[in-house]
Parts: C-alpha cells; sequence; structure tokens
C-alpha cells in the first residue's frame, strides 16, 4: 500500500510517500512561498526520490481541514487532480489527527491545537500508549479559556502533562502554563505529512476512503468575513 500525503493546513506545506505505514520520502517547506507554487513540485520531488510515478500511487491523502482556508483548498484541489485522472481512492484526513501523530511514541494525552486568530483554536485530544493512537473527542474550534478548562479536567482525571502540538502551541502555552502542558520538541510541533500519511492508514485500514469527488474541507468555522456579515445583520 502506497500513500502520497498532502498537508498544505497551514503556513508550512510537506508531502510524504508512505509504503506499508514505513516512511519513504518526505518533502517539507516552510519558505513563505504560496503553497500552489510548492505543492506539485514537492510531490514530484518526492516521487522522483523513490523512483515511482503517481501511477504507482495505491491511496492519495490530504488533510482537509481544520486549517488555512486558501491553504486547505490548495491541497485538496491537488489531490482531486490526482485521484481523479488515475482513477484512485482518497482519504480525507484530520488535519488534527495528523499533527497527533507526531506524538504517537509518547505514552500520555495529546492535544492538537491550531491558531484560529481571535483567541480560538481548532483543538482535538488523542490518547496513545506508545504505539496506537485514539482519539477522545471531535475536532473543534473553541476559545483558549475552553481548552484551558477542558485540559485542567483532562489531568485531574488522568494525571501527567498534555503534550501540545501544532502551531497554536505556543499560544496555548502562553495562556495555561507549565502546570498542565509541555510542548512538542521543535522538529515535531508542526504539521508533517507523514502524520497525513499515517492516518490515511488507519482510514483505509477501517474501509473509510472516498472518491476524490467527495473530498471537501472541513473549515469547522465561518470565514471572517461571513462572520463579519452575519454580525451586521444580527444573525450571528
Amino acid at each position: 500500500m502506497r500513500i502520497l500525503g498532502f498537508d498544505t493546513s497551514a503556513k508550512a506545506a510537506s508531502v510524504a510517500l508512505s509504503e506499508n505505514g514505513k516512511l519513504i520520502s518526505e518533502f517539507y517547506l516552510d519558505s513563505g512561498f504560496t503553497h500552489s507554487e510548492t505543492v506539485l513540485p514537492m510531490a514530484k520531488a518526492v516521487l522522483d526520490a523513490a523512483r515511482i510515478t503517481p501511477a504507482d500511487i495505491d491511496l492519495f491523502a490530504v488533510n482537509c481541514g481544520p486549517g488555512s482556508f486558501t491553504g486547505l483548498r490548495i491541497g485538496i484541489a491537488a489531490v482531486k487532480a490526482l485521484g481523479m485522472s488515475l482513477e484512485k481512492p482518497c482519504a480525507a484526513v484530520s488535519t488534527l489527527e495528523a499533527l497527533a501523530h507526531n506524538m504517537q511514541s509518547s505514552e500520555g494525552i495529546i492535544c492538537a491545537a491550531m491558531d484560529a486568530r481571535c483567541s480560538q483554536v481548532y483543538t482535538a485530544f488523542f490518547e496513545s500508549d506508545g504505539t496506537n493512537l485514539t482519539r477522545l473527542c471531535d475536532d473543534r474550534a473553541i476559545s483558549t479559556d475552553e481548552l484551558f478548562e477542558d485540559i485542567k479536567k483532562i489531568v485531574a482525571e488522568k494525571g501527567g502533562k498534555v503534550w501540545l502540538v501544532g502551531d497554536g502551541a505556543a499560544l496555548c502555552r502562553k495562556k495555561i502554563g507549565g502546570e498542565f502542558v509541555k510542548t512538542a520538541p521543535s522538529q515535531l510541533v508542526l504539521g508533517h505529512a507523514s502524520g497525513t500519511c499515517a492516518a490515511a492508514q488507519k482510514l483505509f485500514e477501517k474501509g473509510e476512503t472516498v472518491s476524490a469527488g467527495e473530498l471537501v474541507p472541513n473549515y469547522l468555522r465561518l470565514a471572517q468575513a461571513e462572520r463579519e456579515k452575519l454580525q451586521k445583520e444580527g444573525k450571528l
């Protein structure tokens, strides 16, 4: 099973190739260039390094959200094009679950958190036994105050400290302090497409893949312009 995974959900972008659960090659770039400029050349480099072609891929995977609205659309469009043209299945991966895979080898509770602006985060909790990752709640968009209360409850129930991963980790650490949380190492705190591949492997094993045409972004909340419009109309 060869999986080509894409992560364009945040500032950095990456593409990874895995085979039967093993990472074969990965390209990570945080250069400031737009993902539309970089993601397909990155995919080509990853495939060329492994000396395989897109037709050799069994499953195309992409982080479908939450994350940057524009970034998500770029990654999904790339995977839609590949999946449709090659008639291959796709995996719609939660960005937060892909992030949690960064710390899968560490036992304990993992909080994946992405900065959603306006003192909010996209977040979900996971638990790892050092080998397997278990989801504890759905992906959500909540305030940092709400997240603080959730983390205190989990620490009281399970003990230890909660691992923070994602580009919202620093924001959460500043809000919550070091009593309840610890931040993943710098090389693991941000998203990598290797996590996308790992999450996609699980979806494949559960029979939860989709067609390219079924891939849609999961924004979790309205765009700022839409929120402002509803506020002006008194509907929010």
